[in-house]
């Protein structure tokens, strides 16, 4: 392709998606969430159509409005493509063009839509998304996928139409059914990777110990614990270098359809290794940094590309419904106990929300970067109830400029100047295996962190539980107790593990029968002198007379 086309679609394609003055319209079409319908713009100068062999031709409707197939973009969607339009001026327009780029052998195309709080695209595909009722099924309907996720009752249809205009009116029709409770298209959307540029005045990690204490008192935490290798956190990102030398990780897992086995891909990658190395990068190893909660791990849960257009990096990822389901059920399966989002801004989803909200109810905690753009406005998906948001605050222990903050902000976390891991190599942010960076795409990871020792301390909180704990023990900023621009406060990894109930409710019960009683004496007696953990009721490595006299206290069945 000439210089100068991709010069011209690169600069086209970034006005659109991030310059207030983009050729948008007020959608005629609506996006439907639940049972709401959310508002959408229209792009004029772009569609996406789906083609395994591109047509190079390009295709003129009425009044030579054009879409330029010859200059289509590749998305990083399998056989999904980006195509400029000219001429267009009408929401008419470019149905017109759709309907007759559709009409080409091969080719399924669809209006670019803008929703969310940062105007992103949103791209119906052939498929449906649908949740179907307990007790109910939809007969013979074909399904692709049942159990979406690991989700009862969500499935994912192949509708067989033509365009998009087609799909976004069957999910209407399919909400509608008894046996429904909800209905959308599996779309291709995009969100913000919540990152600013680097700041490199900064080389050290304020974020854990910091001199006036607008920390997370990190050191402190470790003369409790370091945190358990059997508690993982879930990165939902662009993957994380499974070669790192600094993070501590259990096997990822790729949910793209490109089988990297939750490795990087594409030259605009690196964003999850940062993510990730707040949270675990390896301690007392000699190299590099530590994470808040080192002696966890997390795992590479690979759910969207991030966007390489033409070369460029835009800081922006494509995704689709299907894969984040795909990666937020793999989590529940895989065993993670918390998982962390560092990206939104798109269009809300009924099959994501869904997702989220059934991992919750599983047992798993979630959190999610507030946003970066200093608006009182919290991004999806961290606007969920099931998320909770989190805002970034700077080395002075304040709000940072650009963090987003708001009602339903869950609390605050460091965010400015993070000294963390990069993806290795010339790959990343940097020329090196770490970064300093900014965003509420690393507070977000901080604030996991502390839920992962916390989890260390007590396998058995529910996420409830840990966010009691963690709201309990934040240091309050801003106004006093809960306020929207700090949430509960900063999160203090110390404050958090410290609180946790470690004692054992039943000391004594040496036969775990729920009874203290005499079979508890005689397994003592059996064991006296010996370093039997069972038997060794205070853990002073020797089972004798003070066992007995703590067994005698505890005498009876237990609380």
């Amino acid at each position: 392709m000439p210089v100068s086309l991709t010069l011209t679609a690169t600069l086209a394609i970034a006005s659109t998606i991030s310059m207030p003055g983009a050729r948008t319209v007020d959608s005629p079409w609506s996006m439907r969430y639940f049972d709401t319908h959310q508002a959408m713009q229209l792009d004029l100068d772009w569609i996406a159509v789906h083609a395994e062999s591109l047509p190079t031709l390009d295709l003129v409707a009425h009044d030579g409005i054009t879409a330029h197939l010859s200059q289509a973009g590749s998305s990083q969607v399998t056989d999904w493509h980006y195509v400029p339009v000219s001429g267009a001026s009408t929401a008419q327009d470019v149905a017109a063009l759709i309907h007759m780029t559709s009409e080409t052998d091969g080719v399924f195309a669809s209006p670019m839509l803008l929703g969310g709080t940062h105007l992103l695209p949103w791209i119906p595909t052939q498929e449906l998304i649908v949740q179907i009722r307990a007790g109910h099924d939809l007969g013979d309907t074909p399904m692709l996928e049942e159990g979406l996720g690991g989700h009862a009752g969500m499935c994912r249809i192949d509708t067989e139409a033509s365009n998009g205009l087609i799909v976004m009116q069957l999910a209407e029709t399919m909400a509608r059914n008894p046996a429904v409770e909800w209905a959308q298209p599996n779309a291709i959307w995009w969100a913000k990777q919540f990152y600013t540029p680097n700041d490199p005045q900064y080389g050290s990690q304020w974020a854990l110990n910091n001199n006036n204490d607008m920390d997370m008192d990190a050191p402190e935490c470790w003369d409790i614990t370091f945190g358990d290798a059997s508690i993982v956190v879930a990165i939902l990102d662009d993957g994380i270098d499974q070669n790192h030398p600094d993070i501590s990780s259990v096997p990822g897992a790729d949910f793209t359809n490109e089988n990297t086995g939750g490795n990087h891909t594409t030259v605009c990658d690196g964003h999850g290794s940062c993510v990730g190395g707040c949270v675990s990068a390896t301690i007392d190893n000699n190299i590099g940094v530590t994470g808040v909660a080192p002696g966890c791990r997390v795992m590479a849960t690979r759910i969207f590309n991030s966007i390489a257009f033409f070369g460029f990096c835009f800081g922006f990822i494509e995704t689709t419904d299907a894969w984040i389901v795909n990666g937020i059920g793999h989590t529940v399966t895989a065993g993670a106990r918390v998982t962390n989002s560092s990206w939104g801004g798109g269009a809300p989803s009924s099959a994501v929300s869904t997702a989220f909200n059934n991992a919750e109810a599983a047992g798993v905690i979630h959190f999610g970067a507030a946003g970066n753009d200093g608006s009182s406005t919290i991004s999806y998906p961290a606007s969920l109830a099931s998320v909770n948001a989190v805002a970034a605050i700077n080395s002075s222990g304040n709000l940072a400029s650009f963090s987003t903050y708001g009602s339903g902000l869950f609390c605050s976390a460091p965010g400015e100047s993070i000294l963390t891991t990069d993806w290795t190599g010339s790959n990343g942010f940097a020329s090196g295996d770490y970064t300093t960076i900014d965003g509420t795409s690393f507070a977000a990871p901080y604030a996991a962190g502390v839920a992962a020792l916390v989890l260390s301390m007590d396998p058995s909180l529910t996420p409830d539980e840990v966010e009691d704990i963690m709201a309990d023990t934040a240091m309050d900023r801003g106004s006093s107790g809960y306020d929207t621009q700090y949430g509960w406060g900063i999160a203090n990894a110390a404050a958090a593990v410290a609180a946790v109930d470690t004692t054992d409710p039943c000391q004594g019960d040496v036969d775990g029968n729920g009874n203290v009683g005499a079979d508890d004496i005689l397994a003592i007696i059996a064991a006296w002198g010996s370093s039997d953990p069972d038997a060794d009721i205070n853990g002073d490595g020797l089972v004798g007379t003070d066992d007995i006299l703590i067994l005698i206290a505890n005498w009876g069945d237990c609380p």
